[in-house]
């Protein structure tokens, strides 16, 4: 029993070991490849923008949807809001989430590992995975949507793996289905595009008890279980709209126009239209080649091998049809960015877990020595390889340097610091955060809607304009577009507003290609009567 208890309390020692060490190996290479790191003078990309000017305003006080329009999920919100209160005028804020996030996502990588290969050769895996999640093209600047559903994703598959390893020994208890029910609400309060995985997990382990073990009742208990972990995680954002008087606006949002307003793809036929997707996601074998092929070959070595599952043909398919069907459903919608992606990475482990397995099984009584050695040298290299590798690292102005939107902002605190701003014309360039302000107007930013089918968010952008409610209007203009083409969208810019500030800079979209935006950053300021 002493035996025992000693064990057990080394076990937990380790395991927090580990954990601090992924930590420190999260925040260490997110110092290079986010955007939002310390190191650099902002995150330049208008999600990341987005969101962090919707944490600002819930912090605030102001209700999402209803006081402030954008359409990603609440959670999303929330934990931009948190990062507000570390930092109400950086990233810094979100640097830190999304370094705890990361080293979540690694950790949960680790388990899984752990379930066929050693301790050392479970952190090399883990830390491959995440180095190839950051640099990848489809991370583009850090702070997507889809970059928090990771440790969501990874823990959900370990339970996926921890079961299909032996069907006969390994059960899933209540608390299980509970618990990956639960996370999979809270993606779907992130994103809800992204849920996909979690549907193909409760389908294909739910038919499996019901089909291959014959147990009907235990499938039905376990689907309301699971039903219940998502009802856990998507009640108090019910509640909380509610009792703000706002829930239609957060359904109508949330759900009806992400649904209906964002352009689609035209003309295709039903047998286009299911083959579609097949071709989008193979687009990532240019923006993204290392994370579609190691993420796919991970599933294929996953059902070929006797590495990971039994040798029924019902566990070998375990993780590939879950991979699948997620992957599809976020590209069935045909629009897709490169951030869409992210996702596949967390099957990128399971070709580092065949590869440190191959390396164990070469090295056999040395493995040990060998394994701690790379394990010892494999942080530091992946932190330093970043530094070459790295969108945000190769491009993005540092702490320190100047940039369009703080001199724009400049401009504003010096003339008039309490001057009403409105970002017109896109998503949001910045300058909310830059200037410390938080939007004054429910429609801070131009989205990416289809107007015949949501007028109101252009037809109220110009209305702030045409009224005078602006004192400054912020436009980021992209490449193409000429002033004469401004003051065509709205006349008012040029009868009463001046321009103050413009100045052309570059957005980056790739490391490897040189795929470069020339944008121009525009500030009006309104005339006195």
């Amino acid at each position: 029993m002493k035996k025992q208890s000693v064990l057990s309390s080394k076990n937990k020692l380790m395991t927090f070991a580990v954990y601090l060490l992924f930590l420190i190996f999260s925040f260490g290479i997110l110092y290079i490849c986010t955007a939002s790191s310390p190191r650099y003078a902002t995150n330049p990309w208008n999600d990341a923008n987005a969101f962090l000017t919707m944490g600002r305003a819930m912090s605030s006080g102001l209700t999402i949807y209803k006081d402030i329009f954008e359409q990603k999920g609440p959670l999303l919100y929330l934990l931009h809001a948190v990062a507000s209160l570390i930092s109400d005028s950086s990233f810094l804020g979100v640097y830190i989430i999304q370094s705890l996030f990361l080293s979540a996502t690694a950790f949960a990588a680790y388990k899984i590992a752990s379930l066929y290969v050693g301790t050392a050769w479970s952190v090399i895996s883990a830390v491959l995975t995440c180095f190839f999640t950051v640099n990848s093209g489809c991370y583009y600047y850090g702070d997507s949507a889809e970059e928090f559903c990771l440790p969501f994703l990874m823990s959900s598959i370990y339970f996926f793996c921890r079961y299909f390893r032996n069907t006969e020994q390994n059960e899933l208890g209540k608390s299980v289905f509970l618990l990956v029910g639960f996370f999979a609400g809270c993606v779907a309060m992130i994103k809800f595009t992204v849920i996909g995985f979690w549907f193909a997990w409760a389908a294909y382990i739910l038919l499996y008890i019901w089909i291959a073990k014959k147990n009907f009742k235990k499938s039905f208990v376990n689907a309301m279980i699971f039903l219940c972990g998502m009802a856990l995680a998507v009640a108090p954002w019910i509640v909380y709209f509610a009792a703000k008087g706002a829930l239609y606006d957060f359904i109508n949002t949330y759900f009806v126009l992400n649904a209906t307003a964002y352009p689609k793809a035209e003309g295709f036929g039903i047998i286009s239209r299911i083959f579609e997707p097949l071709h989008s996601l193979g687009e990532n074998l240019v923006i993204s080649p290392a994370l579609l092929i190691l993420g796919f070959l991970g599933i294929i070595i996953f059902a070929a091998t006797k590495i990971f599952t039994e040798k029924k043909l019902f566990s070998r398919l375990s993780v590939p049809f879950v991979c699948c069907i997620g992957l599809y459903i976020i590209y069935f919608g045909i629009r897709y960015y490169n951030y869409y992606f992210i996702p596949m990475s967390v099957f990128t482990v399971f070709t580092f877990i065949a590869l440190t397995y191959s390396l164990n099984n070469i090295t056999k009584y040395k493995s040990g020595t060998i394994a701690t050695i790379l394990c010892i040298a494999i942080i530091p290299t992946a932190i330093v390889a970043s530094n070459y590798l790295n969108l945000s690292s190769r491009f993005t102005p540092r702490e320190g340097e100047e940039t369009v939107q703080s001199k724009a902002a400049e401009y504003i605190v010096s003339h008039n610091p309490n001057g009403r701003i409105l970002n017109y014309g896109s998503l949001d360039s910045g300058i909310y955060l830059a200037v410390k302000q938080v939007p004054q107007f429910k429609h801070f930013e131009q989205q990416n809607l289809l107007y015949d089918k949501y007028p109101e968010n252009i037809d109220e952008q110009n209305r702030y304009i045409s009224d005078g409610l602006a004192d400054y209007v912020a436009i980021a203009a992209k490449s193409g577009m000429e002033l004469s083409d401004i003051y065509n969208k709205n006349t008012a810019l040029k009868t009463d507003y001046t321009l103050v500030f413009s100045q052309e800079y570059i957005i980056a979209e790739s490391v490897f290609k040189n795929k470069k935006t020339t944008q121009t950053y525009y500030l009006f300021e309104l005339k006195e009567d």
